[in-house]
């Protein structure tokens, strides 16, 4: 049997399953996704990130039968199409791969092993802690899926951040409402990010980016991601020594000055291999531990929650309910993106300093995303296809399994609340309380999309006993107010979409 293991660029655990037994015969391809980075638009530093980082993987591999598929201009094949090419010339029978992190690589890989009479073993990702069967297992007598029960459920099964008598550490399960403090509560300085020093490979990589993908979104200039398991690691440690302890209070704040504020920036890394989710976690809970008080419970539980609660539970809705999740457009929006939204100029400051960050970075933190970026697009009609690939166009620790339920869930309620309670909507009250945005004429224009929302879709909000009180609020809006603001939200949908 002559057995071909197959790695992606999103595949970089130390304990990669595909390579565990290895023969001395068995192949590797290292596969870097030319046909994927051109279906959508990929970030130009999100690219460079993934294939520097298998490269430097590769540099440090002993194995003798090693394949290298890089991009290139003349790699027109894509990842069937090529498998199908090195069935044929090396006489492959078996493909062992960890299951790919989005529905289709998996339903075209059983497809062809079953076309071609090629075994194939798909093992578990190991990025994750919950096991595939753990989410079904939770979720088996349950009617809704609330991600607060299921947090619950794993921190038991998995003994995390509890007391010995399994109770949470703290007496709560969950800090949420700690962690909400406005910029203007900020009272200590932000310490700056470290300044790392790319290596051959990755301006190697950067020089293959630019001649494969000059027309992809984003610029190198602020290339500024580790892309080794070493250079991970301490950047893990970097942040729990210098931003842990403000981490929590201030995890939802705006700060227009500072993209980064006391964010950790490790997504990239759990979500490619390059940082164990339980080695964070592990890291985490001895320093709360050794800190004799210094670092406070919600810092810990937030980070806690947002690797073992969120993440893992974002991956479990997602292949519960793929493929029909990209077929869901719940408020039958129909609206398309123009350049503004990826220009910066759609005239919102809020929403454009949050695209250029994006831009500048290949990262803005979850509540730029989720209640600016995500509320405006929703409120101005975007089909969630439309905000599905802008996300995936424009970070770094973009993929399916996370887009798909982030924006059809979450950013826009396409999926009419497989997981989400309500739409993540919000006015310009909320934008000006949690940043350092100053209050101008962009205020009537995001107030009037929210109150335009919620006029269009009147019935909804009234059946909602949480979200009736919305309905009694615009019928006592004064009408030259509703007139003025619903005026300049119509503008804004003229000038931003088609």
């Amino acid at each position: 049997m002559k057995v071909l293991r197959i790695v992606f660029t999103d595949q970089l655990s130390k304990n990669n399953p595909s390579l565990e037994s290895l023969s001395a015969q068995d192949f590797i391809l290292f596969y870097e996704p030319m046909d994927t980075f051109y279906e959508i638009d990929h970030h130009k530093q999100k690219i460079v990130f993934l294939i520097s980082s298998l490269r430097n993987i590769i540099k440090n591999n002993t194995h003798k039968n090693i394949i290298h598929r890089k991009i290139s201009k003349k790699n027109t094949l894509n990842l069937i199409n090529y498998l199908k090419e090195l069935i044929s010339t090396e006489g492959f029978t078996k493909i062992i791969v960890s299951k790919p992190s989005d529905f289709q690589t998996k339903k075209d890989l059983m497809f062809f092993s079953q076309s071609n009479n090629i075994e194939l073993e798909m093992l578990e990702d190991k990025k994750f802690i919950s096991t595939d069967s753990d989410f079904i297992d939770w979720s088996s007598d349950k009617k809704t899926r609330i991600q607060e029960y299921y947090y619950r459920w794993l921190r038991k099964k998995y003994n995390i951040f509890m007391n010995d008598d399994n109770t949470p550490v703290g007496d709560k399960w969950n800090f949420d409402k700690d962690n909400r403090k406005g910029i203007s509560q900020l009272k200590v300085a932000i310490p700056n990010r470290k300044k790392l020093k790319p290596n051959q490979i990755t301006f190697d990589a950067m020089v293959d980016v630019e001649e494969c993908f000059p027309k992809s979104p984003g610029n190198l200039e602020n290339f500024n991601w580790a892309t080794t398991h070493t250079e991970a690691e301490k950047l893990l440690d970097d942040f729990l020594d210098r931003y842990f302890e403000n981490y929590g209070s201030f995890q939802d704040a705006i700060n227009k000055d500072n993209v980064f504020m006391f964010h950790s920036l490790l997504s990239p890394y759990l979500n490619s291999g390059l940082l164990d989710p339980m080695l964070c976690i592990d890291k985490a809970q001895k320093k709360y531990h050794d800190s004799n008080g210094k670092i406070p419970v919600n810092s810990v539980e937030g980070f806690v929650r947002q690797i073992l609660g969120w993440r893992e539970f974002i991956k479990g809705v997602y292949w519960e309910n793929m493929p029909q999740y990209k077929n869901l457009n719940y408020w039958s929006h129909k609206k398309k993106l123009k350049n503004s939204w990826y220009e910066g100029t759609t005239g919102i400051p809020p929403v454009d300093n949050a695209i250029n960050e994006s831009s500048e970075f290949a990262y803005t933190h979850h509540i730029n995303r989720l209640m600016i970026i995500s509320n405006v697009m929703n409120l101005s009609g975007i089909h969630p296809n439309e905000m599905y690939r802008w996300f995936m166009e424009m970070y770094i620790d973009s993929y399916d399994w996370v887009m798909v339920p982030n924006v059809y869930g979450m950013g826009s309620y396409a999926d009419g609340g497989i997981f989400s309670t309500k739409p993540y909507i919000c006015g310009s009250s909320y934008m000006l309380r949690m940043s350092n945005f100053k209050k101008g004429d962009w205020c009537d224009v995001v107030d009037g999309l929210y109150w335009r929302f919620v006029d269009k879709n009147i019935k909804f909000f009234a059946s909602n006993p949480r979200l009736a009180i919305m309905t009694k609020s615009l019928e006592k809006m004064d009408k030259t107010r509703k007139k003025l603001i619903f005026n300049k939200a119509e503008d804004f949908i003229q000038n931003n979409t088609v």
